[in-house]
């Protein structure tokens, strides 16, 4: 029974991590097509991830952590990557540019975010991880 327990953890953590980093590639577009830094989807992301991820684990501690853990993180990526759009978008860039541009000068994008960035923004990016957390626990 442990084995399986374990495998559903694994399940639940893979999960947890693969629906990060992809809604955060999702998220990054969103923010090109709006053209502002917004951080409200950290908040959506913990949520649909933690919900899936949880029921896949069966509500494990360990899958609530890593959705605490990478929701927050998924989405402050996620948001530099789409202001690395929005700066290559000018110019005709396309994503291959703007992960050029994410992966050669992240400060660059991470000191525009804090520039930018409102409380609303560092609110959203901490509620996140409770909402995460408490979404991969309290399933029925």
């Amino acid at each position: 029974m442990s084995g399986s327990s374990n495998d559903d953890e694994g399940t639940g953590i893979l999960i947890a991590l693969g629906m990060t980093a992809g809604l955060s590639l999702v998220w990054a577009y969103v923010i090109k097509d709006q053209a502002q830094l917004m951080t409200w989807g950290a908040l959506a992301i913990a949520a649909v991830t933690g919900i899936i991820a949880g029921n896949y684990s069966n509500n494990s501690q360990s899958v609530a952590v890593v959705c605490a853990l990478a929701a927050p993180l998924g989405t402050y990526l996620g948001t530099l990557l789409g202001l690395c759009l929005i700066a290559v978008a000018p110019y005709g860039g396309d994503f291959s540019d703007a992960w050029h541009l994410f992966t050669s000068d992240t400060s660059e994008a991470a000191r525009l975010f804090k520039t930018e960035a409102q409380d609303r923004d560092w609110l959203f990016l901490l509620l996140s991880a409770p909402v995460g957390y408490g979404a991969a626990v309290l399933q029925d």
